[in-house]
């Protein structure tokens, strides 16, 4: 028996020694976790997952001297993965919010949006916050759109309307006909709509034609308390917006974002 333990013992310890070289995360490659479904900072192009998040990162792993790996996943997982340590950034156009920054550290604001709403372009009845009242609404689960709808309806503001979640705002404007509207930010939904004759956006405001919603800014993602990664994310941003390049890129993809009809 003793034997028997002590053999049980040695082949753990060599598991362990194992897990502890082989197992652990590899300081060679930023992992980046995105949703690629929000034009025009992330959607499929030729195959490939593009826009100007993932240039963004892959200026940051440029910068850092990393192999990039970009995993696509469900938006409202991001911040979660990038918390626990399981991805190193999150950039998905990720609005910067209090309650998402107790997860993880955001890098400076590098882009700003609003709130728009999608509707059918034979809907002549909905211009305002007020016409959504008791409808049918789409969003993209987990988003800032989904919690500032979710809370106008807890609030009594939006009646008895109901929220149904979709997996990004395209594929929620694809089911238009299940809904009275859709909700998302200014540029993706005016992407959405750029090459459709039977879809319109325009912005989410209330019936004296003030926005219903602050203006939000996107930040980049990083696990908490990684400060030399917050840092380099950060250098590389400040360059990007004082040269005027995110600015090129959301133009850029824009464009092709517009050629593929994502």
């Amino acid at each position: 028996m003793k034997k028997f333990l002590s053999i049980m013992l040695a082949a753990l310890m060599l598991v362990s020694a194992f897990c502890f070289v082989g197992c652990g995360k590899d300081d060679s490659k930023l992992t980046v976790y995105t949703e690629a479904g929000f034009a025009p900072y992330e959607f499929i192009y030729n195959g490939e997952v593009v826009g100007v998040d993932i240039e963004i990162v892959k200026a940051v792993a440029a910068e850092l001297g990393k192999e990039l790996i970009v995993k696509d996943v469900a938006f409202d997982t991001i911040c979660t993965a990038v918390s626990s340590g399981k991805a190193d950034i999150g950039a998905a156009g990720i609005t910067i919010r209090a309650d998402r920054a107790e997860q993880v550290d955001f890098s400076i604001p590098y882009s700003s949006t609003e709130q728009y709403v999608i509707v059918k372009t034979s809907d002549t009845t909905t211009k305002s916050l007020d016409d959504l009242k008791d409808k049918k609404i789409g969003i993209q689960q987990g988003t800032t759109s989904d919690m500032l709808i979710d809370g106008l309806i807890k609030d009594g503001t939006l009646g008895s309307a109901t929220i149904t979640p979709y997996t990004s705002p395209a594929v929620a404007a694809a089911s238009i006909d299940k809904l009275d509207a859709v909700v998302t930010d200014k540029l993706t939904a005016q992407l959405i709509v750029a090459n459709s004759d039977t879809l319109k956006a325009f912005p989410l405001v209330k019936a004296d034609g003030t926005p219903a919603a602050e203006v939000e800014e996107y930040g980049i993602a990083v696990t908490k308390g990684n400060k030399e990664l917050l840092d380099a994310v950060n250098k590389v941003l400040e360059k990007l917006i004082a040269d005027g390049t995110v600015d090129k890129w959301v133009e850029e993809y824009s464009a092709k974002a517009q050629e593929v009809g994502a």
